[in-house]
């Protein structure tokens, strides 16, 4: 591929803006430049805002918009040294005249270019209720993302960092990297990994964050002040509980050890696994899991408390075993159900 250089970089921008199809080593080439001239992005994004109000006048007055591009074209053409500094400034001219409008497709390209090369675009996994999704990100490491769970990470992940953002719930096979530690940030902590097996447990409504160490050793920090670095070993967890008002007056930290990772990490295998839960607790996991809503009526039902597998039953399989066991009743309406106490 050719080294990028002003002069092209210059004749790809004008074809561009004319709204032209370039290549996709020309494309290639301007992501280049850009990366390599971060300074410059500034520079073309503010062209291409001034440009999308150029075209918006040409529909009150196309023939004086062409008539002026074209000399502004010959003049940057003709122009030596210049280069984008004088396609700003010349446009910085005309912006005060026209108005504003949309940006033309061919200018969402610059914009692509631009943010890609200043680490702007993320890969976004998102998985709704009643699913479950496997990620391979490029360094090999595997996340299995559970039910309402959002995973971010950048389009630049590996070559700087390996950084990723969760929201809900994942399993980690993290691939080794000594001089890169695999980081998770959540709402309230961030873990930090080399190369190791764990499940982070965060969604929202929770109010809780749960670490499980399966493999290897992982480090800890909260983000309430607090400095230090929690390292876990094989079957240890770290539960960090919050208030719904976030108030750090009630915030709780607990540090479990020689826990069963399987009541955690089941969940992968397609299995709710509980052990002493509450009704109320049963639920949320059945929600996601099978994508409905449950409602407790009768609230002394919600610390009942139960113990078992759930592996390949259906959602109407479960509320006929609750009926039969616990004694509650329950009516289905589409996905919403109902559970409240039986008067017999």
């Amino acid at each position: 591929m050719d080294q990028p250089n002003n002069k092209n970089i210059e004749n790809i921008v004008l074809r561009l803006m004319e709204d032209e199809n370039i290549t996709s080593s020309e494309a290639s080439l301007l992501k280049q430049w850009i990366k390599d001239n971060p300074e410059k992005s500034d520079d073309l994004y503010s062209l291409s805002l001034i440009w999308s109000k150029l075209d918006t006048y040409r529909e009150v007055n196309d023939d004086v918009i062409q008539n002026r591009w074209e000399k502004t074209r010959d003049r940057i053409r003709s122009s030596s040294g210049k280069g984008l500094k004088y396609i700003l400034k010349t446009y910085q001219k005309y912006a005060a005249i026209f108005l504003l409008g949309a940006i033309l497709p061919s200018m969402v390209l610059i914009y692509q270019a631009i943010f890609d090369h200043n680490q702007m675009l993320s890969e976004v996994i998102s998985v709704p209720y009643g699913a479950k999704s496997t990620v391979t990100l490029p360094d090999g490491t595997e996340i299995i993302l559970n039910a309402g769970s959002k995973l971010k990470y950048n389009a630049e992940y590996g070559n700087k960092d390996r950084y990723i953002t969760l929201k809900g719930e994942a399993y980690f096979k993290v691939a080794k990297n000594k001089k890169k530690p695999f980081i998770v940030n959540t709402k309230y902590l961030t873990v930090k990994a080399y190369g190791t097996e764990f499940n982070v447990k965060c969604y929202d409504n929770d109010y809780i964050t749960e670490t499980t160490l399966v493999e290897g050793s992982i480090g800890i920090k909260l983000k309430n002040g607090n400095k230090k670095e929690y390292l876990l070993k094989p079957k240890e967890q770290l539960i960090y509980s919050y208030s719904e008002k976030e108030d750090n007056n009630h915030n709780n930290l607990i540090r479990a050890r020689n826990v069963n990772t399987q009541l955690y990490t089941s969940w992968i295998y397609d299995k709710i696994q509980v052990k002493s839960v509450t009704l109320k607790e049963l639920t949320v996991k059945l929600e996601r899991k099978y994508n409905v809503t449950i409602h407790i009526e009768d609230k002394d039902l919600e610390k009942m408390k139960f113990t078992g597998i759930l592996e390949n039953e259906t959602i109407e399989q479960i509320l006929q075993a609750l009926e039969l066991s616990a004694s509650i009743n329950y009516r289905i309406d589409d996905r919403e159900i109902w559970l409240y106490r039986n008067q017999n």
